[in-house]
């Protein structure tokens, strides 16, 4: 049994030399609880088997490294049929200083330091004595997988003072602790899981408007592609720079000669916007402007259609607040159609247009101002490819 006490002992001193394992990433650090089986090689001096008996205890990180267990056991010794045999019973609780090499869920090993106090009963007289006892060993900590659950194994060499027993000394026993422990409370999400960048470009993907955006190229505050003069050109790819508002550009971000310049037209390649044709209250008769506005549009539109032939022109419809929601809704296609059939006239391919009728629901400015409902009462003509 000196044999298996020196044993114990050199495993105490061999966790104090083991080097430091390298942090992982995955760390558990959340407060917990165990319990389990415990197995105590019994001193000599006991006269007793081996202890059998249960732990129950509940730990809290205070860092990456150190932590603290408060824990009470139960163990009994029992011996038949010898000389003189002794039949303990102890009853205790403690509280454990642990360094951990590592916090890693995988294996989380430890060395631990206890102290604290053991009522001792020794079944055959009725003596009974409360002493304090220290502890040292190692042990470690294994989750399963993703789950709040895992192993929890502890060896100790136990130092317990029963001297006022009668016929009793100090003892010095290795204790073996093999149980289960269980996490409390979510488990933390890491940085890397709050914060994700699929594309790198330093936006968080929860607030970026433009995903997949190529390595090295600047993005703005939404992750899209810096636009400085914001003609729907990336920097990165605009060869004139500096192009003043509302001017049409090619794919390169240049100005076209797209139009008469006398209106305003936006928006590159296939996809251009023609300057809103505006109505007046309760009508759907375009004005000498409009026309004029339109002429123009349908000329563009011809010229793009031959670069781009599967072109598509959407025509949407819109009105004011004034009235109910059916009839704005019906004077909305009406002004829709209004436009769609001027451009027919102009030569624009009737299989490109397509009309939408929205009603009062998309204003662009209030309702409540006599000019913001002058700018609602309008037609918008946009150009797609396909």
């Amino acid at each position: 049994m000196k044999t298996m006490h020196r044993a114990g002992l050199a495993l105490v001193l061999a966790a104090c030399a083991m080097p430091a394992l390298a942090q992982e990433s995955e760390q558990e650090m959340r407060p917990y609880v165990s319990g389990g089986y415990t197995y105590t090689f019994e001193d000599s001096d006991r006269n007793s088997d081996n202890g059998n008996g249960w732990f129950v205890g509940v730990g809290k990180a205070i860092n990456q490294y150190w932590g603290w267990e408060l824990s009470g056991s139960w163990d009994q010794f029992d011996k038949d049929g010898a000389a003189n045999p002794n039949n303990w019973r102890q009853y205790g609780a403690k509280l454990d200083g642990m360094f951990f090499y590592s916090r890693d869920r995988k294996f989380s090993p430890y060395v631990g330091i206890g102290v604290g106090g053991m009522r001792s009963e020794l079944k055959n007289t009725g003596d009974k004595s409360t002493d304090p006892f220290v502890d040292a060993g190692v042990g470690f900590f294994k989750y399963f997988g993703d789950s709040n659950y895992g192993l929890r194994a502890d060896v100790r060499y136990r130092w317990l003072d029963a001297n006022d027993v009668p016929g009793s000394n100090s003892f010095g026993e290795p204790v073996v602790k093999i149980g289960l422990v269980a996490a409390l409370g979510p488990k933390p999400v890491s940085a890397a899981e709050t914060v994700k960048d699929s594309d790198g470009d330093g936006v968080p993907d929860d607030a970026d408007l433009c995903p997949g955006t190529p390595k090295g190229v600047k993005v703005d505050a939404k992750g899209c592609p810096m636009d400085s003069d914001g003609d729907g050109v990336p920097d990165g790819i605009d060869q004139c720079p500096g192009t003043p508002p509302g001017v049409a550009v090619d794919d390169k971000g240049c100005p076209t000669t797209l139009g008469s310049g006398r209106f305003k037209i936006t928006g590159t390649g296939a996809d251009l916007r023609f300057e809103d044709v505006h109505f007046a209250f309760d009508k759907s008769d375009l004005t000498d402007y409009s026309k004029q506005m339109l002429d123009d549009a349908a000329n563009v539109i011809n010229k793009v259609s031959e670069q781009y032939p599967s072109l598509k022109v959407d025509i949407s419809g819109h009105t004011d607040s004034v009235g109910t929601e059916g009839y704005n809704q019906g004077l909305s296609e009406r002004r829709a159609n209004a436009v769609k059939e001027y451009l027919l006239r102009k030569g624009v391919e009737a299989g490109r247009l397509s009309t939408y009728a929205y009603g009062e629901s998309k204003p662009v400015a209030t309702n409540d101002t006599e000019e913001g409902r002058a700018q609602n009462r309008r037609a918008e003509t946009r150009t797609r490819g396909e």
